[in-house]
């Protein structure tokens, strides 16, 4: 019991590093070149000029190292982070360390153009970054799907692969449409997204994050839209009484271990959607990035739900 206490604990720290930012986040604008060198300015506002474009790079964000692979430029990848596990591939690439403190000296000798930092980013890494005289470009946009569009393109300014970039975003959009014309507009169930549950407290996706973007995106209603930074109350829950739980496997365990946990506890025995049999799992990091993944997370959550109804 206590080293799923442990993994339930770290799971729910983990889901607010994913969407703590760095700070203000600005809108960063499409690279300029001028005689060769680059410049944007990044999510903070802050002009990131290089030389040319970037052959060495490291990506200190797991949504930042799936785009980069998907831009076809994986292989300029020097570092990543001890979470950047997708595509396989990164299990070839030096890890710097983890996504709150990453080693500084390690990404000092990777001798990088460039390192990019999305919303998992630490101001106190990116100054240690900076001033060793490496250049950051912090790129993050609001976790909305139109968010993720900007993420991806930003990606593709500042690597030379912007043709790429919009390919993506078509690509995303185009399944996004597909989903949605594939919605019943009669059928919008209610739903209760598990980011932490039990004795640490009840955590979800609340109406402020990618997550619940994603939710709405696949014709469901989101029983925490109204709440904020991931916390809801057990009284909530079961005076809403969502009709299907998402149950990702919490860190650590698998759906069924996560799932005999959850429908044990005596908290949530009484749910409809636990007696109706009514939980789907789905992949907690297909849901949290936002990246060329996303609008996959929308078509996979989309039939998971359509069907559990049937």
């Amino acid at each position: 019991m206590a080293n799923t206490r442990t993994r339930t604990l770290l799971a729910i720290l983990l889901v607010f590093a994913i969407m703590l930012p760095l700070g203000a986040v600005g809108q960063a604008e499409h690279a300029s070149v001028v005689q060769n060198e680059v410049s944007i300015v990044d999510s903070r506002g802050v002009v990131v000029s290089l030389p040319r474009y970037p052959d060495r790079i490291i990506s200190l964000s797991p949504n930042i190292t799936e785009t980069l692979f998907a831009l076809g430029i994986g292989e300029r990848l020097v570092g990543r982070t001890d979470y950047c596990d997708y595509p396989s591939e990164t299990q070839y690439i030096e890890s710097m360390g983890d996504l709150f403190t990453p080693s500084i000296e390690k990404i000092v000798s990777a001798a990088p153009d460039l390192v990019i930092i999305s919303n998992l980013g630490q101001s106190q890494t990116i100054d240690a970054i900076e001033t060793a005289g490496i250049p950051v470009a912090f790129i993050d946009e609001p976790g909305t799907m139109e968010g993720t569009f900007r993420i991806i393109e930003q990606v593709g300014a500042i690597t030379g692969t912007e043709s790429q970039a919009k390919k993506i975003v078509l690509s995303l959009q185009e399944t996004l449409e597909a989903v949605e014309s594939k919605l019943s507009p009669e059928v919008h169930p209610t739903v209760y997204y598990v980011a932490g549950f039990g004795e640490w407290g009840d955590f979800t996706a609340t109406g402020d994050t990618f997550i619940h973007d994603i939710i709405v995106s696949a014709g469901a209603v989101n029983i925490a839209e109204n709440a904020v930074n991931w916390s809801y109350q057990l009284e909530l829950i079961l005076a809403n009484d969502p009709d299907i739980i998402i149950l990702p496997p919490m860190w650590g365990s698998t759906f069924e271990q996560t799932r005999t946990e959850f429908v044990n506890h005596p908290s949530y025995s009484s749910l409809t959607a636990v007696k109706k049999d009514r939980i789907i799992t789905i992949d907690s990091n297909l849901m949290e990035r936002q990246g060329p993944r996303s609008a996959q997370a929308v078509q996979q959550l989309a039939q998971k739900i359509v069907d559990i109804l049937r």
